[in-house]
């Protein structure tokens, strides 16, 4: 997963559009699960997003990215079992954005991170803490387009949340057997 995070954001920062469009796609429709024509189509909303993001001048022309946004985390919500409010994230992931390209703003960064996380996955914003910083860092890593760095930092993230939620399933699944 961050091996495929990571290419795409260097194919948008480099304005290859189909490249970042397809590794969009590839990881909607390949980690999610998601059916073909609507892993399309939010993998167009996304990129829209990002372009929306990159050409802002300013925080206020970031909102131009959030209808698109929303699009996209609509679709992930109707064709994945994930119960999301698609407003609400995508203003997250907006927000993760902004604090991103902010080296003074770490701190809000992970904070946000982590609410992101435990909208999604469920649980608190707290005990996402750890795995959010690391995100942080990649999203760190990204904006100074440290490739490498990046993706090594991605990729922790992405062991380190995954071990998280496979801890959490194993103790759901011993309380109900209790």
């Amino acid at each position: 997963m961050a091996n495929a995070q990571t290419r795409m954001k260097r194919h948008e920062a480099a304005g290859e559009n189909a490249a970042a469009l397809l590794d969009h796609y590839s990881i909607l429709n390949g980690q999610y699960g998601i059916a073909p024509i609507p892993a399309a189509s939010a993998s167009v909303a996304f990129l829209q997003a990002a372009r929306a993001f990159k050409e802002a001048a300013d925080q206020a022309d970031e909102e131009a990215a959030l209808p698109f946004l929303e699009h996209a985390f609509s679709i992930i919500g109707t064709e994945t079992s994930i119960h999301i409010d698609p407003s609400i994230i995508a203003r997250l992931e907006l927000v993760t954005w902004s604090l991103a390209r902010d080296r003074s703003k770490e701190r809000q960064l992970t904070d946000a991170i982590s609410e992101k996380l435990a909208l999604l996955h469920g649980g608190t914003a707290k005990e996402f803490q750890s795995t959010a910083a690391d995100f942080a860092r990649a999203a760190r890593f990204t904006s100074a387009k440290n490739w490498p760095a990046a993706n090594e930092t991605e990729s922790a993230a992405w062991k380190k949340l995954r071990r998280l939620l496979d801890a959490r399933s194993s103790n759901a699944e011993s309380q109900s057997k209790s």
